[in-house]
């Protein structure tokens, strides 16, 4: 690496939200045991027993969508990663969610995306509790035989546990900025904006386990961008609206890009 691709550190854009369930979502924890009447599909705890949401969840998701409006998709189904030791440094997928480059073919920098785990809204919890009722939901699912009309194999019906639709989670990920190539920082920018439209398609996909049946509808209500200087733009109210923009492999968003520049501080 050369000195003049040595990444100047700009600062940190921070998004916030609150990320509704609109419909049950299920993020499984895995479990070692099988008891008579429980759950067969639990979710994924705190220690306090509460449902969060982990980064590694929201992550992939996104990078899966991404790449998918990239073009990005390999064909043994692995993350993109340039292909080929091939390190594209203006390429957004690897500049947003990282590669598996050594340090010496990596002149774009580190990764830039860091989701926080979202966890369960304080306020949501307590007033849930208050009512009377679960943290969680359990959803009683059969397999079908759809020649004989009757559950497959002789197997009967398991519970999924789902977070309810209501719930909400505190949403919150760090994006790094920096500049490349004296760039001032606007490919990184760029790569922000494409990110944010990333949460739209989030939105009209699924999140967790079983989206092809109805789970994991999710929506990002009162999404902000706060830049390094404290700027604060709101991204879902009337003049900068994140959601139902084209998508484009050459550019995101102009009225995206627009946001991520006030927030920023840029032009």
């Amino acid at each position: 690496m050369t000195d003049d691709r040595i990444p100047e550190y700009i600062g940190q854009a921070i998004l916030t939200s609150r990320l509704e369930v609109c419909s049950g979502l299920h993020i499984g924890a895995g479990k070692d045991t099988i008891e008579i009447g429980g759950i067969d599909n639990p979710v994924v705890k705190t220690p306090a027993g509460d449902p969060y949401i982990p980064g590694s969840s929201l992550k992939g998701k996104l990078r899966f969508l991404l790449e998918w409006a990239f073009g990005k998709v390999t064909a043994n189904g692995k993350p993109w990663d340039g292909g080929q030791n091939n390190y594209d440094p203006d390429d957004p997928i690897l500049r947003i969610f990282g590669t598996p480059a050594k340090k010496e073919d990596w002149a774009a920098g580190p990764t830039r995306l860091l989701m926080r785990d979202a966890m369960l809204d304080p306020e949501w919890r307590v007033k849930t509790l208050n009512a009377g009722r679960e943290l969680t939901e359990a959803k009683t699912e059969v397999t079908i035989d759809r020649i004989a009309g009757k559950a497959a194999h002789n197997i009967g019906a398991r519970q999924m546990e789902r977070v309810p639709p209501g719930a909400g989670f505190n949403f919150e990920a760090a994006f790094r900025l920096y500049a490349v190539d004296d760039d001032k920082g606007q490919r990184d920018r760029e790569c922000l904006a494409w990110l944010i439209q990333g949460l739209d398609l989030l939105e009209q996909d699924a999140l967790g386990g079983s989206g092809s049946r109805g789970y994991g509808r999710v929506k990002f209500r009162e999404l902000k961008l706060k830049g390094p200087s404290g700027d604060d733009v709101r991204l879902d109210g009337n003049k900068f609206m994140f959601r139902d923009h084209l998508f484009s492999k050459a550019s995101p968003s102009e009225l995206i890009l627009k946001a991520v520049e006030q927030a920023l501080g840029g032009s």
